[in-house]
């Protein structure tokens, strides 16, 4: 704030003042100016394409007038009206097909994709022989007979048109799936690089920390049988959070699922085997890999927020491999009651980020968050 000296006026300030509402507001341009040339540059070869088409078209239109003696057609509103048409159906098709192919992938069902494209060419190509023929006599009223022809007469160049251009939309598609998983591999690199200088700056000589917790195991367990067996489980969920990854960042289904019944075998330690906990485990385990630390990621939360002590009311843990080898994983619990812990939600958030990494398109997860109960129910297609 400027202060006023003895002897100077407000106005005498002004000017300061002034200064800084300038440097305000071009900071607010720059900010808006460098976020309009990132829009530009997203969609600039969208636009050098389409520019570039439709310069060709109205080329090859002009010189094939001139040759047929109406080059004067070329400058008509008819003509600009059926090459905005052609414009708005070439780019609907190629769009079109191309987010078509985004939500029913050709590696799917064949004969949904199939049908897909079917009704995709049908809409389009009832679409423009719509406008082609009623709202353009609407519009201009008596046409010459250029403009005129019976929607058959054009039909054939309106299926080879809509064939070239779902050809453009199928390359388009390709083309994002290549940058969207480069961009998506990138992201797993930065993100296995941070995990790793992470992991790198939390193992403080971590044989010290396995060597301290067998010292004070063999020192406890003559003591106490339950501490002991917590601090051996303890070294081992330790073990297993750092270590036993492999090159792709997957773990054993088995070590995972290991490592929640460590976790429950803990907090059954801690109070006295009055939890209410409910683990079930069916199919088939072997050579299944997963995503490490997620599964008792939901567990940890219902562990936390929920009333885990009510028998008639367990902490239900489920988890299933199903014939085609897809993974179905459950966590209900009731809510605590009385004043409830804060909760940033980041681990879940965080849960959620790395599923969306690494299986793209081949999970679902939903949660079920009601007045009493919490629910998490993931699925992992071809574990």
């Amino acid at each position: 704030m400027d202060k006023l000296r003895v002897g100077q006026s407000k106005d005498q300030i002004r000017p300061k003042n002034q200064h800084h509402k300038h440097y305000v507001t071009d900071i607010c341009f720059k900010k808006e100016f460098y976020s309009k040339m990132s829009q530009w540059r997203k969609y600039k070869y969208h636009i050098y394409f389409w520019t570039f088409w439709g310069a060709l078209l109205l080329l090859q239109d002009s010189i094939s007038n001139y040759f047929q003696g109406r080059f004067e057609q070329t400058f008509t509103w008819q003509y600009f009206y059926w090459f905005v048409l052609h414009m708005v159906l070439v780019m609907g098709v190629t769009y079109g097909y191309a987010y078509l192919l985004k939500i029913v992938p050709y590696s799917g069902s064949k004969t949904k994709w199939l049908l897909s494209s079917l009704a995709l060419q049908l809409s389009v190509t009832a679409v423009f022989a719509f406008f082609r023929t009623y709202v353009n006599e609407l519009l201009f009223g008596s046409l010459q007979a250029e403009y005129t022809k019976s929607f058959l007469d054009y039909f054939p160049w309106l299926l080879r048109t809509s064939m070239v251009f779902m050809i453009v939309g199928f390359g388009y598609r390709i083309l994002m799936d290549y940058f969207e998983e480069q961009q998506r591999r990138q992201t797993l690199e930065k993100m296995a690089l941070v995990a790793e200088l992470s992991s790198l700056k939390n193992q403080i000589n971590p044989h010290f920390l396995y060597n301290t917790l067998s010292y004070l195991h063999a020192q406890a367990e003559p003591l106490s049988e339950s501490l002991g067996e917590a601090i051996l489980l303890l070294s081992d969920m330790m073990r297993y959070s750092l270590h036993d990854t492999d090159e792709t960042g997957l773990v054993s289904l088995e070590k995972e699922v290991n490592h929640i019944k460590n976790f429950i075998t803990i907090h059954q330690l801690r109070f006295g085997n009055k939890l209410a906990v409910e683990f079930t485990v069916e199919g088939n385990l072997t050579s299944k890999r997963i995503l490490p630390l997620v599964l008792i990621s939901f567990v940890e939360n219902a562990f936390k927020h929920g009333k885990t002590t009510k028998a008639e009311e367990p902490v239900q843990i489920q988890l299933q491999i199903t014939p085609d080898s897809s993974l179905v994983f459950s966590v209900k619990n009731r809510k605590s009651e009385g004043p409830k812990e804060h909760s940033s939600g980041i681990g879940l958030n965080n849960v959620r980020r790395r599923l969306e990494l690494v299986y793209p398109n081949s999970h679902q997860l939903t949660i079920n968050d009601t007045k009493h109960y919490f629910e998490v129910n993931l699925v992992i297609n071809h574990v």
